[in-house]
């Protein structure tokens, strides 16, 4: 848990309903794009596009009474992760679409159990997750976090929690990659994991707003 606490106070320094839209993938560097003030905090000036919008997401959400969706782009209709290989690049899109405002907002990235490592557990291949940074123009890398048991992986704080105002949609840009097959600490067949992405609260106790999990395919080779 030190690690995780540490990475919450680098992101403060650097920095219920979901919707899957698949598209093209992408080199991350669109998120350039400037940030308005529809959102606040550390995250919305370092690291999140930010923006006003009304355009419909590419499929209908799931919608919940707390109005706050979120939208996965970036990602082919099979996307796939191969130990050294080719990193996964996607955005996700958080949009509130209450009229009251959100505090203390934050997006938490995990890579569910893999069917591709013969273990008990089936924890995720060994990886990276890194950011893109509006302000750096570059990746910086934030806590990787396979599922293990129960919800604990809620608790790592890879972005640092913003305010988002009513009708605002917030983007991060993310890439995914998986160590090479020498650096696994166990071996790594052909299977499939899961992409999670998870909006929480924090505020007091973590509190989920939003879930979703995309499939990722692996290939061994």
């Amino acid at each position: 848990m030190s690690y995780r606490l540490a990475a919450a106070g680098f992101g403060l320094a650097c920095a219920v309903t979901i919707v899957l839209a698949g598209c093209s993938g992408g080199s991350g560097s669109s998120a350039g794009t400037a940030a308005t003030s529809s959102a606040t905090g550390p995250a919305a000036t370092s690291a999140a596009t930010v923006v006003p919008t009304t355009e419909p997401e590419a499929r209908a959400p799931k919608s919940s009474s707390n109005g706050v969706t979120v939208s996965i782009t970036g990602l082919s209709g099979r996307p796939t992760l191969t130990p050294g290989g080719t990193p996964l690049v996607f955005t996700v899109n958080i949009r509130n679409r209450s009229k009251r405002k959100y505090r203390d907002i934050a997006p938490v990235i995990a890579i569910g159990h893999c069917t591709c490592v013969s273990t008990s557990l089936q924890r995720a291949p060994a990886g990276q997750l890194q950011e893109f940074s509006l302000v750096t123009g570059k990746w910086r890398t934030v806590y990787y976090d396979p599922v293990g048991t129960g919800k604990d992986y809620l608790n790592v704080i890879e972005q640092a929690p913003l305010t988002i105002n009513p009708g605002a949609t917030v983007s991060f840009t993310f890439r995914l990659t998986f160590d090479a097959a020498s650096r696994q600490p166990h071996t790594v067949h052909a299977g499939q994991t899961g992409l999670l992405v998870s909006v929480v609260q924090h505020a007091g106790a973590t509190k989920i707003l939003a879930t979703v999990q995309v499939r990722v395919l692996v290939s061994a080779s």
